[in-house]
């Protein structure tokens, strides 16, 4: 299993990258000031598209990085994780060329939604069973669960106050790809300063999961 994950991450890197490129090769040149707009919009979907693969691939990289992956649901997440990333060009195409706005942010935004959850999941595979209540196991266990239920329904409500602004509401659902990567730098600076004292890191968690 370890030479096959090891394997699967040299593909997610050369997955995202193709996928960059592609979002890239999407944008077509202006031939005249009318398409100014248009080509605008592109370059902009494009730069969200970006950060949104770059906290996708941070997220999943943090989460490889600390979780020991030994069983085969974890790898089976990961892979469709990877097949649903890979619309991405097809959901910023559509946001783009579709004329109904609404229907193209949900496609993007469920999209979005369903590979943070399926790679969210990894670690929460991971442990299963395997932890001992009021443990520090059982601490991260609760910990990794909860974030999986707070993304899913965060996502559902970004969707739809995309959906309730119109306008308005699209454009904060565009730029919540750049508050997430800075939470999730935010959170792991902390968690990394936390785990030098382990009793202390409990307590926190407890303290956030209300388990005192």
């Amino acid at each position: 299993m370890k030479k096959l994950l090891e394997r699967f991450d040299i593909l997610s890197d050369a997955i995202i990258a193709i996928i960059m490129t592609i979002l890239v090769l999407e944008i077509e040149a202006p031939t005249n000031s009318t398409e100014l707009f248009n080509f605008f919009k592109e370059i902009s979907l494009f730069l969200v598209s970006f950060m949104l693969l770059i906290n996708i691939w941070y997220r999943r990289t943090k989460i490889v990085l600390r979780t020991e992956i030994t069983k085969l649901e974890s790898l089976l997440f990961d892979v469709i994780a990877h097949a649903l990333m890979s619309l991405f060009p097809l959901a910023v195409k559509t946001l783009v060329a579709y004329e109904d706005e609404w229907l193209s942010v949900l496609f993007f935004g469920l999209l979005n939604m369903l590979v943070i959850t399926l790679i969210n999941m990894i670690p929460v595979i991971e442990m299963g069973h395997n932890w001992e209540k009021g443990q520090l196991s059982g601490y991260i266990h609760q910990f990794f669960r909860r974030r999986v239920w707070l993304t899913i329904l965060f996502n559902l409500a970004a969707i739809a106050i995309a959906y309730f602004l119109g306008h308005y509401g699209t454009y904060f659902y565009l730029i919540l790809p750049f508050a997430d990567f800075l939470a999730n730098y935010h959170k792991d600076r902390q968690i990394k300063d936390v785990l030098k004292d382990e009793s202390d890191f409990r307590s926190i968690l407890a303290e956030k999961l209300g388990l005192n």
